[in-house]
């Protein structure tokens, strides 16, 4: 899961800044229902018998919204990736504060206090980010990007935490690409973007591994750990891209991105090695 997380932002750079925006999302859309179709049959399972109980509860409108913010955080992502790979990893911080947080106040998720106190010092740590961080080099419009990303980011971690419990892990992927995939539609996909989403290289195998890792993800989050522990044991990577970033990028300098990458992984580790 780590090398998931760390490989996507450096994977999607190229399409960041060789396509338009738009055409991140549908290409991670298609590959993910691509994915969806092929697992189908053994999966599909998963939503036999009690299916009419699955598509009709009101927990499915909470993918439905996740589907379609999914289409405009990966292209505000991509926004921010163009001009800053470390912002748009580093941001997950204070999306991941603000998330636990809610969940914790309004939703029972039972972190204990120490966690929780790590989660909101992450949060703390996105601030100093913006300040002393690579951050604090983006421009208006993607710091704007920055900002309203991390707000769709942080209602991700409630969505998961209210809607996999109620209709399952597989239905609320598979409705929440299925949304994601109808809005890259509605925006409209060409007929060359489609060729690029299979022929262009670099495309494809930033489809694939997203959606690949996307199943990794969503399923350790219902069948091994709470979604706020599997939110930060991801974050951990964050630190070898930030690394990778002021290499072959110049973000920053390398003591700068240690600095900030070192600090997440100490606020890191109580979260995973304290029991309660």
């Amino acid at each position: 899961m780590l090398l998931s997380w760390a490989l996507r932002p450096i994977l999607y750079r190229p399409a960041a800044k060789y396509f338009p925006m738009k055409m991140s999302s549908s290409f991670t859309s298609t590959w993910l229902m691509i994915a969806l179709l092929l697992t189908f049959p053994v999966l599909g399972k998963l939503l036999l018998g009690d299916w009419r109980e699955i598509f009709f509860s009101p927990f499915i409108l909470i993918s439905v919204y996740k589907g379609a913010m999914l289409f405009y955080s990966i292209e505000l992502s991509q926004f921010v990736n163009r001009e800053s790979t470390s912002s748009s990893v580093f941001l997950s911080f204070i999306a991941l504060a603000l998330g636990a947080l809610a969940n914790n106040l309004f939703f029972g998720e039972g972190l204990g206090v120490i966690k929780v106190l790590c989660i909101l010092g992450f949060g703390a740590l996105g601030a100093a980010f913006l300040i002393k961080g690579d951050a604090k080099r983006l421009k208006k419009k993607a710091k704007t990007a920055f900002w309203v990303l991390t707000l769709i980011m942080a209602s991700y971690t409630i969505s998961d935490h209210l809607a996999i419990p109620q209709i399952g892990w597989y239905a609320h992927l598979l409705v929440s690409s299925a949304v994601m995939f109808a809005v890259s539609l509605f925006h409209g996909i060409t007929k060359q973007d489609f060729k690029n989403m299979f022929l262009n290289r670099q495309i494809a195998y930033a489809g694939i591994f997203y959606a690949v890792s996307e199943f990794l993800v969503i399923y350790a989050s219902i069948n091994i750990l709470p979604v706020s522990i599997v939110a930060v044991f991801l974050r951990l990577s964050v630190p070898a891209v930030m690394i990778y970033s002021a290499i072959r990028y110049h973000e920053q300098s390398l003591k700068n991105q240690l600095v900030f990458g070192l600090c997440a992984i100490l606020l890191a580790l109580p979260i995973i090695l304290i029991k309660k």
